[in-house]
């Protein structure tokens, strides 16, 4: 199986000039010195989340909320609710949605737009490719019933998806998965 590595791979690089509002400019030379980066990198990031995030989900009808509402909505749900609820999700939303952020919907555009979601959402994960599988691990410190959800969500996108062999592991603040390449 392809890994999303291959997927996000090296592109042409071509200079343009802009200009920017000083009090923008000073906000991103800090963040590029607390970050140890270039500025040059740190605006090409945010440049690619612009196109690759932020511009297609607006198209999608995805919204910002805080991880706060989401864990105290959830923990109002009993596990039942909360597998119904991702179920429901994959099987009314999941195609449309993936199709807006990246134009098709197959294993490979659905694990770069849930990278492209962590990485954006700050949440930590690791990909890992050995022993014949690829390895997720994402670090989601939002509570049990969130990583009921998660685990669930990510369960059905590859049913739906008809992608066999994947392993799932759910702890209170932790999902893992691994696919069989």
């Amino acid at each position: 199986m392809p890994t999303i590595s291959k997927v996000r791979g090296k592109n042409e690089s071509e200079s343009i000039t802009l200009r920017v509002d000083k009090s923008i400019l000073n906000e991103l030379r800090q963040e590029s010195v607390q970050k140890v980066e270039k500025i040059n990198t740190l605006a090409n990031r945010i440049f690619k989340s612009y196109v690759n995030w932020h511009k297609p989900a607006n198209s999608a009808g995805l919204v910002y909320i805080s991880k706060a509402f989401l864990v105290e909505a959830l923990g109002s749900l009993a596990d039942e609710q909360i597998v119904k609820l991702a179920k429901n999700y994959v099987k009314s939303q999941i195609k449309d949605k993936i199709h807006m952020l990246r134009r098709d919907y197959t294993v490979l555009s659905f694990l770069d737009v849930l990278c492209s979601w962590l990485e954006l959402g700050d949440f930590h994960y690791r990909h890992d490719e050995s022993n014949n599988y690829n390895t997720y691990v994402i670090q989601l410190d939002m509570g049990r019933k969130w990583s009921i959800f998660f685990g669930k969500y990510l369960q059905y996108a590859f049913e739906d998806l008809k992608v066999k062999n994947v392993e799932f592991e759910v702890t209170d603040n932790m999902v893992m998965f691994r696919i069989k390449k």
